[in-house]
């Protein structure tokens, strides 16, 4: 018998679920070897054992705080993706500091969520409200679950109102006078380096983590594409190589030891993830260029393909997009500069007459 998540167990392809009631151990089949029908058995089992408890004593409720705690340890079991646990942990841990901490999870009512959350909205922003609103409804669902309390208190709350963020798009000039900073002898022996990663990201369009994650072995210049294999929500995806990234990659791969084929290009010291955040506002500094982010280099190579006339669906899959360039569209385009809008212009060149 393996166990395989929180009161969840395998044995012979077959799915088994344990409970516990009484001091004793419930153990049931759930007749299904496919884990999410499982899931979805385990969920209406939990709730039968629930209901046919007698008497749930007040000592035996956990407060907000444990629950947090308990979803948390969870999780972890299930074994769910790092940034996903990450986000819970963040989001859950604030509200557990504040005055819903100390409250039994079955006594919490949904005017002092609604007060929580609106104090979050005005110190912080909507988009930070409304992510702790989706990490607490894990909280409620699973006190749901294991009988703690009966209805959910999140489900009335609607998400408030926010802006988008607004991601700052260097043009190709700005992006070659940092460059051209970090590698001229003005910043220290970190400038080269920092450079190359900088470049990587403008060229190839990767995400900061994506880039970060990067291994030689992904790499392959002869049939011209980089593999990204931990993309967001754990995809994989090809990155076809333009000439200028395959001629930046191949530079890059004249440098690296041949003993360490399967290591991460840019590793940082104590083998943490490499970050020269602080290299990059220096150089825009010096470089007299209004600062940017990891994340504008992304948005400015979808700029420039756009501009070059390439399709949305193929800028999409290079991007890592699942909407068939829908967002690609929508976002990147509104990048784009006066003076392209008005080359465009001339394009249109027919007339009435």
């Amino acid at each position: 018998m393996k166990r395989v998540g929180e009161n969840l167990f395998l044995r012979h392809g077959i799915y088994y679920a344990l409970l516990k009631k009484g001091g004793n151990q419930i153990w049931k089949s759930l007749r299904t070897t496919d884990r999410n029908i499982a899931k979805a058995r385990l969920v209406e089992h939990r709730q039968e054992v629930m209901v046919s408890r007698i008497n749930l004593h007040k000592e035996d409720i956990p407060t907000f705080s444990q629950a947090v705690q308990e979803l948390i340890r969870v999780c972890k079991t299930d074994g769910i993706l790092p940034k996903s646990l990450l986000s819970i942990k963040t989001h859950c841990e604030i509200a557990a500091r504040s005055f819903l901490g100390s409250l039994k999870i079955s006594s919490i009512r949904e005017d002092q969520l609604k007060e929580y959350l609106r104090d979050r909205f005005a110190k912080r922003t909507g988009r930070t409200a409304n992510l702790d609103l989706i990490q607490i409804r894990k909280v409620f669902r699973l006190a749901i679950e294991r009988g703690w309390r009966w209805d959910d208190s999140t489900k009335n709350i609607r998400p408030f109102p926010h802006k988008e963020k607004i991601v700052p798009v260097p043009s190709l000039g700005e992006i070659k006078s940092v460059l051209t900073v970090m590698r001229d002898g003005r910043m220290r022996k970190e400038g080269c380096r920092a450079a190359d990663f900088i470049e990587l990201l403008a060229l190839s369009g990767l995400r900061l983590a994506e880039a970060q994650a990067l291994r030689w072995s992904d790499i392959d210049l002869q049939k011209e594409f980089l593999m990204v294999r931990e993309g967001k929500g754990g995809k994989s995806r090809v990155v076809d190589l333009s000439p200028a990234l395959k001629e930046f990659v191949g530079r890059l791969l004249t440098q690296r030891n041949e003993a360490f084929h399967e290591t991460i290009i840019f590793l940082g010291t104590a083998k943490v993830f490499y970050n020269p955040r602080r290299a990059l506002d220096t150089a825009c500094r010096v470089a007299e260029v209004p600062r940017f982010s990891f994340h504008g280099l992304r948005h400015a190579r979808a700029t420039e393909l756009v501009k070059a006339g390439i399709d949305f669906g193929t800028i999409a899959k290079w991007a890592g997009h699942n909407d068939g360039g829908l967002l690609i569209a929508k976002r990147y385009g509104n990048h784009m500069r006066r003076d392209h809008m008005q080359l465009a212009a001339q394009k249109a060149s027919f007339t009435l007459a």
